[in-house]
């Protein structure tokens, strides 16, 4: 790790400390100001992320914000995936569960709950996950799927549901039963206030004293909910907002990105264009000249005195014909190395002539003739059955 990523890591561990302490004394803003320069500090340690994200995400839960709860508990899944760190990374995916299974999406929830098994499947994680399947069923409104859930043994969250799920039930004695035991040992706000109406709707029998008491403790415990869920609204706008900063330039990211491949299509058609355009008139000129050396070809065959036509006893008179006729084609095998046997011999398979009027029109035998192509076509880097197509293409250029 060089010195740059340590300090971006001392800033970031530094961020993160800072805002649990202050989380811990009440201080709501100031603990998510600190929880938004930590994931803000440009440290590339997945794990810490994964923990401020967490730690932001509860934030959001206790402030009953469940959607902003689930998207921030994602972001710290991805980074507790990319850290390898599995049980981290299987926690997240329970506590995204139970945000689904607050906002009534059941199937979601019990989906994202089998992921988390898959990837963690032992304790500490399946406590937790018996947590989130029991409350799926409690804000689905399936009560005895509760019932079957929170099956004594269990923890004090899971007897809390098992007693909503009763009173959901009318079925007051039990309801009442577990929020008497559960009411004296619980510090959870949230709980006390869902205990407290248990006793005071579904306890028949409860003593005016004990319930005046129960209103007191329950109105202490109500204004420590209002002034606590007060900060946390308060924290989590100012999460909101760095969120929808994010997501804008995610968006304008998208948008730039979109421009570009729109821009590299426009001009990839362009440049397709053109090059089929160029293509089809190098066809068209290509055609042009094929039709011309035919016609000149035949017009050479047609002669009366071939010898003549081509002025065979000049060699310089014969290349400049050649020329002509040919597209500069005595030019050329010259540049290539060709002699003057060599260019004669051309001339005569271009025009298509047989190895017997060849070697008449050489004063040679026609078995030398073979030889003689393939030696010349050796010259031009092709064999002596691609000499003549050779030669076309040399002429149309």
């Amino acid at each position: 790790m060089n010195i740059f990523a340590v300090i971006l890591l001392s800033s970031a561990m530094t961020c993160y400390q800072n805002g649990k302490a202050l989380r811990e004394d009440g201080k709501q803003v100031e603990a998510m100001q600190c929880f938004i320069e930590a994931a803000h500090s440009g440290t590339n340690d997945e794990l810490l992320l994964g923990r401020v994200y967490s730690n932001m995400a509860n934030m959001c839960r206790q402030a009953n914000d469940h959607p902003t709860a689930y998207r921030v508990y994602a972001l710290s899944a991805e980074h507790f995936a990319a850290s390898g760190d599995t049980l981290a990374y299987a926690y997240a995916l329970n506590n995204m569960a139970w945000e689904q299974a607050a906002m009534a999406h059941k199937d979601s929830a019990l989906a994202l709950i089998a992921k988390a098994v898959q990837t963690y499947p032992q304790e500490p994680l399946l406590e937790k996950v018996r947590e989130s399947r029991a409350a799926a069923c409690l804000f689905a409104k399936e009560y005895d799927s509760v019932l079957i859930h929170t099956t004594p043994p269990a923890n004090d969250y899971l007897l809390t549901l098992r007693a909503q799920a009763f009173s959901y039930l009318q079925i007051d004695d039990s309801a009442t039963y577990y929020a008497r035991l559960l009411l004296p040992r619980t510090t959870n706000l949230f709980a006390l206030d869902d205990l407290y109406y248990i006793l005071t709707h579904n306890d028949s029998t409860a003593d005016t004293e004990v319930l005046r008491a129960l209103s007191s403790k329950r109105a202490d415990v109500q204004k420590a909910i209002e002034a606590r869920h007060g900060e946390l609204t308060q924290a989590v706008q100012l999460l909101q907002q760095d969120l929808s900063k994010k997501e804008q330039a995610a968006s304008w990211n998208t948008i730039l990105l979109w421009a570009i491949g729109i821009v590299l299509l426009v001009w990839g058609a362009v440049v397709v264009h053109k090059q089929r355009k160029l293509h089809l008139e190098k066809s068209a000129y290509d055609t042009s000249r094929r039709n011309e050396l035919a016609q000149n070809i035949q017009i050479v065959r047609n002669a009366e005195n071939l010898r003549q036509e081509l002025a065979w006893n000049e060699y310089a008179e014969l290349c400049r014909r050649t020329d002509k006729l040919f597209q500069g084609l005595a030019d050329s095998l010259l540049a290539q190395g060709l002699n003057e046997q060599d260019i004669r011999l051309c001339v005569l398979v271009l025009i298509g002539l047989s190895h017997k009027e060849i070697a008449e029109m050489l004063n040679c035998s026609p078995k030398s003739i073979g030889k003689l192509k393939d030696l010349t076509a050796r010259k031009l880097g092709v064999s002596g059955g691609q000499l003549q197509e050779k030669l076309q293409n040399t002429a149309i250029l």
